[in-house]
């Protein structure tokens, strides 16, 4: 089995570790690779590479894919994976985070030296919350004891913030995660007036920081997030990882539920689509199928059918739901709204996004058994199912009758 090579540093990269992958996690600090200590099948690789380096060190590992899970401010790193990935012509994803919702009345830039700027333009103190590699675009500020820089408390970086003009008093050099109790004492001990940060999203901490910033009255500057690539959820990426790398999991739960007369939504009207309804029709539900078209497959289904775009209410009393147009937006707009809901919801085109799996459902009257190959393999799933529709109900049948066999014997 080939292993996975994670670019880490960040909660998702360290996610990652946490599901017995074969990894390899590259981290610049041995802080990082501190956070990661004992992570099964986890081998940790420390210091910064360039796009040259990494480009020998994935030839090298021999790795059967790369995810990027650095910092989505990183725009070096990136850069040099895509490259270094491009050139080894090994599969990359990068892994990506939810914007912050930003603070009211917050002041929008597009990077550190566009902070600086408009910080110059205004009065108060200042702290700086967005790390220690662009210390050198405040600079430019005129007014420097306005500036307090939090950083991390590392020989290197203390030594760097002198060198960028910041002298002891102005520097905090404390290691996160930061509360929003926290981050309201460090505005008030720097009497600042202006919060500088990334929206580096939930895990990076904005939302305590943007908290704070309104409990003490302090205005925000935020550095909005760079546009690249396509990045998808943990859940994708470990999803995609583990087939690349040929990876096992533990099997699904095959939770087995009574749905007979009880309304199930389905969002779509192709073969994917029919496939399922005529699964949920024959465990008895009362399906809906909303699409503006619908495929032959249907004409012979005794299902509801509405012939127009779905919408949200259409989950109104539904106990299941199912996303499976050909427009990937609809899918994952009816599995977020599912979720919100509390319904169980089979994303077709998604795995990660669904709240079950849509089983490979193989019956014979009442008895039932549903196959899976933990969503990895779909092809696996269909071969083990059509083998067992092959002799399914002749097992029925015969243990049907040894269980009537053994019950004259027993009363015989």
């Amino acid at each position: 089995m080939k292993k996975v090579l994670i670019f880490g540093g960040t909660s998702e990269g360290r996610e990652l570790t946490r599901f017995g992958l074969p990894v390899i996690y590259s981290v610049v600090t041995e802080y990082g690779a501190h956070l990661v200590h004992g992570a099964e099948n986890t081998e940790v690789k420390v210091g910064r590479m360039d796009a040259g380096e990494m480009e020998e060190f994935i030839r090298s590992s021999g790795v059967a894919c790369v995810i990027d899970a650095t910092h989505p401010y990183a725009y070096c790193a990136g850069e040099n994976i895509r490259a270094a990935c491009a050139a080894c012509g090994v599969p990359l994803m990068r892994v990506g985070r939810s914007n912050s919702l930003a603070a009211k009345a917050a002041v929008l830039v597009r990077s550190v030296a566009e902070a600086a700027d408009h910080i110059e333009k205004t009065t108060g103190n200042v702290l700086l919350t967005t790390g220690s590699k662009e210390l050198e675009a405040y600079a430019a500020v005129s007014c420097r004891s306005r500036l307090f820089a939090r950083v991390l408390p590392d020989p290197d970086v203390i030594k760097k913030c002198a060198e960028c003009g910041f002298d002891s008093g102005h520097i905090i050099a404390m290691q996160g995660p930061f509360s929003t109790v926290m981050n309201e004492e460090m505005l008030r001990m720097t009497d600042a007036r202006w919060l500088v940060t990334k929206d580096s999203g939930s895990a990076g901490g904005v939302g305590e920081k943007l908290e704070a910033a309104e409990r003490c009255g302090v205005s925000v500057i935020m550095i909005e997030r760079p546009r690249t690539e396509k990045e998808h959820s943990c859940a994708e990426v470990l999803q995609w990882a583990r087939r690349m790398a040929g990876a096992h999991r533990p099997p699904l739960f095959p939770m087995l539920t009574d749905i007979e007369g009880r309304k199930a939504v389905i969002a779509g009207g192709g073969h994917v689509a029919a496939r399922r309804a005529a699964t949920l029709i024959k465990c008895g539900a009362d399906v809906t199928v909303i699409s503006p078209e619908f495929c032959g497959e249907f004409d012979s289904l005794g299902c509801r059918k509405l012939s127009r775009n779905w919408e949200e209410q259409d989950l109104k009393d539904a106990v299941l739901a199912v996303a499976a147009t050909d427009d990937r937006e609809v899918n994952a707009a009816v599995g977020a709204a599912a979720k919100k809901r509390g319904i169980p919801v089979s994303v077709a085109d998604c795995a990660p996004e669904c709240t079950f799996f849509f089983p490979s459902l193989v019956t014979s009257g009442e008895t039932a058994v549903s196959v899976s190959a933990g969503a990895l393999s779909p092809a696996l799933t269909r071969r083990l199912a059509d083998r067992l529709r092959s002799v399914w109900d002749e097992w029925v049948k015969e243990e049907r009758s040894a269980m009537e066999d053994e019950e004259e014997k027993k009363n015989g």
